[in-house]
């Protein structure tokens, strides 16, 4: 399927690769009976130690809190601490946890800290200045015993416990409040079940047992579990180093491995007795304001044009499409800084639910001068849209159907286009494509820039996580060659639908296997309410039926300029999700 990558925007000069003087990030070591120790995470190098075992007995998790702060939880010390993560200065205590054996600690979206409490076979709740929220579950549901450091939420929204004494995982769901069991005691031989780390492709998860020495891969849609690697010496920790590879300890040695093989790339530390004595967690941890490297043969040749109309029967004529430039990616997109001309106009009419014919004219003064042309399109997905408009015709009031991608087959694999109408009619456009090749007339100060990105993955509950593509290398109009392409992977993103109109959005793309575009996110809406949304309020949003997704949704004002597509097939659940922005400046 992304061999048709479907997506909405486009950039045009090579980008530079931003510089960086120093690494990133730091590695954070916990050693039980010693204190926590800090290293640099691209070469290894010893930093310093965190603060002295006085304050901080029985090291177990050292994690980024949502507030910009590092939080170490202190097992025998019964405290959770806190440093700043610029200076690794002491700040404070977050909260008291004596006698109740803390080791793990986690947020959720709102901010709200989770931490598992091996004593007393239960995960408790904090709110953001440490005030306590009482357990978020029973102790010792679902068997749960010895809850461990590497509690932490899955791709899929749940929270997951290491069971170290029950030798298995529970989940937790918060939006339910009911426990289940994720993996089974003893599954495929784990023995005190220790760390826990999301896949970067958001489909499974990395454990480690302590007692039997393993890495093992878990697969969160079909629960089957992998063993990775064997004869690791009581392995407890992990965390992806800034190269991509994986860091997993075998007694206090900390190792490179390969992700996908569990096989040892390199000895990364190999600390002192006296320096780490019964390491029990690690973290790779970002600087504040580090730089991400971005990496330039990412941005190349894309290009998109949007634009919006109302059907006249079967035909919906966009005569002002339009292109849009000059702002940059995340933190940098600046509505105001958006400009906007005319591209020239573009035709669709309907032949039948899942057949189209397209046409384009980009000539002249008022437009961008990319020429003319135009090719028969077909749906990229059939779904329940889909059958309701083979059921009441395709001239039917009811135009829902229309919303998502189309394409116009393999032979323009690479290339597509995104429609979306509202309940009055008006139907929003986005072309996703290339620009032309240099110095064929067309209007240069139109072409700058955009960029787009896609991917496709099923919805898990109410939660996508996806990893993302970008592609470049080749041209507009008829010269357009999928075999031209270059298809990389940029990073991940996650969305956490909490309505039929409203989701979450959050990204990564950090480490040597992304594009180097950094982290962020932030709250999003449906562009347009149409029937689809209508129908996801009357049925519920955990409806089987999901078909409501299709379509435009966006950060409002304060983010315009940017969007993402979602369509997503019926028969199956893949949903494909394209996100038009602007390069890094």
């Amino acid at each position: 399927m992304l061999h048709r990558l479907f997506a909405l925007a486009a950039t045009l000069a090579v980008l530079p690769a931003l510089a960086q003087s120093a690494c990133p990030s730091r590695l954070f070591v916990s050693g039980y009976f010693t204190t926590v120790q800090v290293y640099d995470a691209c070469t290894g190098a010893y930093l310093q130690e965190l603060d002295s075992r006085t304050r901080l007995r029985g090291a177990q998790a050292v994690r980024l809190g949502p507030d910009g702060f590092l939080y170490v939880v202190a097992e025998e010390a019964g405290v959770i601490e806190k440093y700043d993560n610029a200076t690794l200065a002491y700040v404070g205590s977050f909260a008291s946890v004596t006698n109740l054996g803390a080791t793990g600690i986690t947020w959720d979206a709102s901010g709200t800290a989770y931490v598992s409490m091996y004593n007393t076979g239960e995960v408790r709740k904090f709110g953001p200045s440490g005030a306590a929220l009482g357990p978020a579950f029973p102790a010792g549901a679902s068997g749960l015993g010895g809850p461990d450091n590497g509690t932490t939420f899955g791709p899929d929204g749940n929270l997951y416990i290491p069971g170290y004494d029950s030798s298995n995982v529970v989940r937790f769901d918060p939006r339910t409040n009911q426990t289940s069991v994720a993996v089974p005691p003893f599954t495929a031989g784990i023995t005190a079940t220790r760390g826990l780390l999301a896949t970067k492709d958001g489909k499974g998860m990395y454990i480690t047992a302590e007692l039997s020495g393993q890495l093992l891969r878990w697969d969160l849609a079909s629960g089957s579990v992998v063993q990775l690697r064997a004869g690791l010496g009581r392995p407890t920790g992990m965390a992806y180093a800034p190269d991509g590879t994986l860091l997993v300890n075998s007694g206090s040695t900390v190792l490179k491995v390969d992700p996908a093989t569990g096989a040892t790339v390199s000895t990364f530390v190999t600390p002192a007795p006296a320096q780490v004595n019964g390491l029990v967690f690690l973290n790779v941890i970002n600087k504040p304001g580090a730089a991400p490297t971005v990496d330039a043969s990412q941005v190349g040749t894309q290009y998109w044009i949007v634009g919006d109309s109302a059907f006249n029967g079967r035909v919906v004529e966009f005569n002002n499409a339009i292109s849009a430039g000059g702002t940059g990616f995340g933190a940098d997109m600046r509505p105001s800084e958006l400009t906007n001309k005319r591209w020239g106009s573009i035709r669709f009419e309907l032949l039948s639910c899942d057949r189209a014919t397209f046409t384009y004219t980009s000539t002249g003064p008022d437009s961008a001068n990319f020429g003319t042309g135009g090719y028969p399109l077909q749906r990229l997905f059939s779904n329940e849209a889909t059958a309701r408009c083979q059921q009441q015709g395709i001239d039917a009031a009811d135009k829902s159907w229309v919303n998502g991608q189309w394409f116009g087959g393999d032979s323009h694999s690479g290339e597509g286009f995104a429609l979306h109408r509202r309940s009055d009619g008006t139907t929003f456009l986005a072309w996703f494509t290339y620009r032309p090749t240099p110095g064929s007339g067309f209007d240069a100060s139109q072409v700058g820039s955009q960029y787009w990105l896609a991917g496709d993955a099923r919805i898990v509950g109410r939660t996508l996580t996806l990893p993302l593509l970008s592609a470049t290398g080749t041209k507009f109009g008829p010269g357009m060659t999928f075999s031209e392409l270059t298809l990389k992977r940029w990073g991940t993103v996650t969305f956490e639908f909490t309505s039929c109109t409203t989701a979450n959005f959050s990204w990564t793309s950090t480490g040597a296997d992304s594009a180097g575009f950094g982290d962020g996110g932030y709250p999003i809406t449906r562009f347009f309410d149409d029937e689809s949304v209508a129908r996801c309020q009357a049925q519920g949003i955990d409806a089987a039926d999901k078909s409501w997704v299709n379509g435009f949704w966006w950060g409002g004002a304060g983010r315009s300029g940017e969007g993402l597509y979602f369509d997503r097939r019926g028969s199956d659940g893949d949903t494909f999700v394209a996100w038009f922005t602007h390069r890094p400046r």
